[in-house]
């Protein structure tokens, strides 16, 4: 039986609440307590905005705002479409507006020379006359703040420099308050990041004694190990840092997984005091659970300041019509939480509050066989976690959430575009036979390095391979025989693009006019894709980035190049006959293991490669990269082969039935340079990206 500790609820006063009602709000009857409706009914509650803000749109904002954002890179970062750039009686190189918790929280000005800045920074103050002044050293740096605005402002190194002013919301929304300018997303041009990318990986230490759940992690096994690293945003390296801490620490026996979490908090708050509810919709904590290492059959666990917590299975990612098992229990889990300060009681400042999990190991092998137990030195398995964080209102009696507000995630690995039920962007746990506090597993804590990228091809052929008519044996998918068994088809004769579409040929396309709805924002990213809009029906490819297979494509976009050309996308089958043959191979290049010799994946590069890098990794006919690098679209809906299971999506079971329709994602092949080891044989069907999807293109031999 599963035992909990739940820590005392400070509740309101009644005469405080009759006053409160008694100022003019009213309730209905059969809403539920605390809810949205039951604080404001008819969906009417008070405006919390500041007093102050920027060109009449105060801080704290959210709705009702009379400006065109261009597409937004990434959420917390925007800039106007309709932008003025006079401002402060000079004209700013660029403005960028930070939202935080989709409320506006801040103004980002660059402003080019040392003297424009100098006559914009006196305009700012007296737009925004300082109540509180703050010392600066080096002469080039100010701060000061009014009762609602924080202002610091930087000086450019040179005259012909640029200059930046920040402006910021001390809004009652955020108690807490800096005196930098903290939370700020830089503007999309500055917001790259040319380092190739790792995930973050978490060595798991034995514990050095016993531990008790009760949420004071103070024992020694907890001392002994390591805390993680901070939280970062769900949209990180490209969104600023979360402005409250997280951290974690895991420890394992031979009997259990631990897992203690701080969070820092000036407010403790909850409500939902019931267990397996939707627990996100309070400010919670999250463990995300792969041990399989392969995005199939992962846990997920949830608990807020309350100590409710919601545990559930799934047997593959959302995207993958995976079934999620909301009514599941984790056997033998134990769990609590502390409270470093008063629950629910907001007119003191809170510490913040921890959290302890005890899992049993041997309950990971009831919904998933595949397992390996006991746990040995060098295992990896995936795992996420994540701190979910509302806006909430502290200067009434009662500290509601604000209504109808979306949710911070921060997550210990960033998923990069914010998905978190994305496995294959999650981060490492790399277990160890040492026990924590001795000393550390250097080999492990140095392990899966990012390898020097192999050098690009000189020469590119640019005819297509011809593939005869076949009849050829498609499937099973490994990771998901039920919905994808083995079945026979008949493929046409098709000719097949020796590689995937690269940024340069989709930028091109991009330049043909009247396809601006093709482009995502997000490809502007260098590092990834390297496509920049600089006018309508304008695009421009970052040097050095041309023959990279060009990401974050839509299906939609795809088949509108392939057409754009005369060309199309493969079918599933057409893809799959190219990539393993009449034979049935297992990869691209045979029966061989995969090595990175052969394929970029499981971030071994910590990025793409130039189309063409990884010559071992070709079919015998020379098409290239069918394993890896970029995930490919392909022609059709991503649906059960035939004689398989039906696919169920998300919204098609109980207690989450959505109204409309569910929308069949289109499918994909070929991996990527993310996906982990058990996903790259070629029979492996996938049907979403981000970062890692692209494709190329065939003609069908009439």
């Amino acid at each position: 039986m599963r035992r909990t500790i739940r820590p005392t609820v400070i509740m309101i006063p009644l005469m405080l609440l009759i006053t409160w009602f008694g100022a003019g709000l009213s309730r209905t009857e059969a809403a539920p307590w605390g809810s949205p409706a039951w604080l404001f009914p008819n969906n009417t509650y008070p405006d919390v905005l500041s007093p102050e803000g920027f060109r009449e749109v105060r801080w704290g904002q959210r709705r009702d705002i009379p400006w065109k954002f261009a597409p937004s890179f990434p959420a917390p970062c925007r800039v106007r479409e309709d932008e003025n750039l006079s401002v402060f009686g000079v004209t700013a190189s660029g403005i960028t507006y930070t939202f935080r918790n989709s409320v506006l929280y801040g103004v980002r000005i660059d402003i080019p020379g040392r003297e424009q800045t100098g006559l914009a920074l006196k305009s700012c103050r007296a737009e925004y006359p300082p109540a509180e002044e703050s010392d600066r050293p080096g002469g080039r740096e100010f701060a000061w703040k009014t009762a609602h605005t924080s202002v610091f402002a930087r000086l450019p190194e040179s005259d012909a420099g640029t200059g930046t002013i920040w402006l910021w919301g001390r809004c009652r929304m955020f108690p807490d308050d800096a005196d930098t300018p903290v939370y700020h997303a830089s503007p999309p041009g500055l917001n790259t990041h040319p380092e190739r990318y790792k995930p973050r990986q978490y060595i798991v230490y034995r514990a050095s004694g016993p531990i008790s759940i009760d949420g004071n992690i103070t024992e020694k096994a907890w001392l002994d190990a390591e805390w993680s690293d901070p939280y970062e945003d769900h949209q990180a390296p490209y969104a600023p840092p979360p402005w409250k801490t997280t951290r974690m620490k895991v420890l394992h026996d031979d009997e259990n997984l631990y897992f203690a979490a701080r969070l820092q908090e000036e407010n403790v708050w909850g409500h939902l005091a019931k267990p397996d509810t939707i627990i996100y919709l309070d400010n919670d904590w999250e463990i995300f659970l792969n041990p399989t290492a392969d995005g199939v059959a992962y846990y997920e666990f949830e608990i807020n300041p309350l100590n409710y917590a919601w545990d559930m299975f799934h047997a593959t990612d959302y995207h993958r019509a995976g079934p999620l098992d909301l009514y599941y229990n984790v056997t033998g889990l134990r769990h609590a939480v502390g409270v470093q300060g008063t629950l629910n009681l907001h007119h003191d400042t809170d510490t913040g509050w921890t959290v302890e999990v005890k899992w049993p190991l041997a309950s990971l092998r009831e919904r998933n066989p595949r397992v390996s137990l006991p746990v040995r030195r060098g295992d990896v398995w995936r795992a996420n976690f994540s701190r979910v964080q509302y806006l909430h209102i502290y200067d009434q009696v009662f500290p509601y959430m604000l209504p109808w507000s979306p949710c911070e995630d921060w997550v210990w690995n960033t998923t990069n575009t914010g998905d978190l039920h994305n496995p294959e962007m999650w981060g490492k746990l790399i277990f160890s036979d040492m026990t924590a506090g001795s000393a550390q597993d250097t080999e492990l804590e140095e392990a899966c390095p990012i390898l020097n990228p192999p050098p690009a091809p000189k020469k590119r052929r640019t005819d297509m391979v011809f593939f005869p008519p076949a009849r050829v044996t498609i499937g099973p998918d490994p990771t998901d025989p039920e919905h994808s068994p083995a079945h026979t088809a008949d493929v046409p004769a098709f000719r097949m693009d020796r590689y995937e579409v690269t940024v340069a040929e989709f930028a091109a396309f991009l330049n043909g006019g009247g396809r601006d709805r093709y482009y995502d924002p997000w490809m502007r990213v260098p590092e990834h894709c390297g496509i920049v809009r600089e006018d309508p029906g304008k695009y421009r490819v970052v040097p050095g980035r041309e023959h990279y297979p060009v990401v974050y494509v839509s299906y939609e976009a795809a088949l509108a190049y392939a057409e754009s050309i005369g060309k199309t996308l493969p079918t599933e089958a057409m893809w799959e006959r190219a990539a393993r043959g009449t034979e049935g191979r297992t990869y691209p290049w045979g029966n061989d293991p995969i090595t990175p010799e052969r394929a970029n994946y499981d971030f071994h590069y910590g990025g793409t490669l130039p189309v063409g890098s990884l010559p071992k990794g070709a079919t015998p006919d020379g098409v290239h990269d069918l394993c890896g690098n970029a995930k490919e679209w392909c022609v059709g809906e991503f649906r059960s082969y035939p004689g398989g299971v039906p696919m169920t999506y998300l919204g098609m079971l109980p207690p989450m039935i959505y109204e409309k329709p569910v929308i069949m994602p289109a499918v994909a092949r070929g991996g990527a340079w993310t996906k982990q080891e058990a996903c790259m044989p070629s029979a492996y069907r996938d049907s979403h990206g981000s970062l890692n999807m692209g494709f190329r293109c065939v003609v069908v031999d009439e």
